[in-house]
């Protein structure tokens, strides 16, 4: 992409560190195993004691989860081969130290409660949820991508909020909740409904309106740090960049890196749409039709229908993510994700992560089967170079 001048947009309370280019970076969260019952484990800490000078791996707020951050990249290829070197090192940490390793929206039967990770905001923060602070076995992708400016990060996120059903279905991997099969394709996304403010964020004008919006969240006491607001989308003034939040992890690498590349190539194209003032994304849509396809994605999936307009007209999921890979075709050329976007549409729209998940149960009866299968498939992919 060609290179323009980055605006830091500022406030007395914030400042957006503009980014020059549409950079890439993840975060994938991983889950923690005891390698012979597969369940969770609170682990992260003797992890990080064996391994502290590693910078890139990092604990989260509860004990069982490892997440790993890839470092800016400039395009699809840097960030694939950057975070599978940091996978394998992580693998091979978590087995000199005895643990199993995975990922997927949720753990298949846990049932227990989970440790907080004891750092100063992880306990300040559990301390003020309670009972679900130690619930919390949840496992996200999330992708960040740089913008120009604070002003624009904002109206590319209104541009991007009616595309969260689709990215959410596309990476639905949690239909079980505490050995129960939720009928849900993400119910990593229904039990983060229930905290204050998790789920899809409101519209803003400008950096202005956001920072003032921002400015009385932490007056009131609700938020330190931007990081505090966890919507599935928001964005990151540290970094620069827009993040988003809503995809479940996947149970591969592979899987993750090519919900990375349509989440890229959908920014980008959403940016030039708004640099150019150009139609052809996805309207706008009143607050509750949001919420309603939000929640129509989580529970259903790509079976899942999707409301389309603000004038009660609505379409199979499946064809409103068919018609934005080809809208997307052009922008996928010229980011080099063209083969990530076709692996994507042959793998995860016919063996979605959520229906393997089931059929495995179904088939078996034994979701730590279901859990035996998650740690093999990463093992596997990372043992092959």
């Amino acid at each position: 992409m060609p290179k323009k001048n980055p605006e830091h947009t500022t406030h007395p309370d914030i400042e957006f560190k503009a980014c020059a280019d549409a950079t890439l970076g993840i975060e994938i969260e991983f889950q923690l195993l005891d390698p012979l019952t597969l369940d969770l484990t609170d682990g992260i800490s003797s992890l990080l004691d064996s391994y502290p000078e590693t910078p890139a791996i990092k604990p989260e707020m509860t004990q069982c989860s490892v997440e790993i951050n890839s470092k800016v990249c400039a395009n699809i290829r840097e960030l694939e081969a950057d975070v599978m070197s940091l996978a394998r090192t992580l693998k091979e940490r978590c087995d000199a130290l005895g643990m199993a390793l995975c990922t997927a929206g949720t753990h298949p039967f846990c049932r227990r409660p989970v440790g907080i990770t004891p750092r100063p905001r992880y306990l300040a923060i559990g301390e003020k949820m309670s009972y679900l602070s130690r619930r919390l076995k949840t496992f996200a992708l999330h992708v960040h991508v740089g913008m120009p400016s604070g002003d624009v990060a904002l109206a590319v996120m209104t541009l991007l909020k009616p595309y969260l059903p689709i990215l959410l279905a596309l990476s639905a991997s949690s239909p079980f909740w505490e050995g129960e099969d939720t009928g849900c394709s993400s119910f990593r996304q229904r039990f983060l409904a229930i905290m204050r403010d998790y789920g899809v964020p409101p519209s803003f004008g400008t950096w202005s309106d956001f920072a003032e919006f921002f400015s009385h969240t932490r007056k009131s006491g609700l938020s330190l740090i931007c990081r505090d607001i966890h919507w599935d989308l928001r964005p990151s003034p540290g970094f620069g960049t827009l993040e988003v939040r809503v995809m479940d992890a996947l149970p591969t690498v592979r899987e993750n890196i090519m919900m990375a590349a349509l989440t890229y190539t959908l920014i980008v194209y959403l940016l030039h749409c708004h640099e150019q003032k150009a139609l052809g994304h996805l309207p706008p849509q009143h607050w509750w039709m949001e919420k309603m396809n939000h929640f129509n994605a989580s529970c259903w999936g790509l079976n899942a229908d999707y409301i389309v307009d603000n004038q009660d007209h609505s379409s199979p999921i499946k064809a409103v993510i068919e018609e934005t890979f080809q809208k997307l075709a052009p922008t996928a050329l010229e980011l080099g994700t063209t083969d990530y976007l076709r692996h994507l549409e042959n793998h995860l729209v016919n063996k979605p992560s959520y229906l393997r998940q089931r059929r495995l149960f179904q088939e078996t009866g034994s979701l730590r089967t279901v859990a035996a299968t998650l740690v093999r498939e990463l093992e596997e992919e990372l043992a092959t170079r």
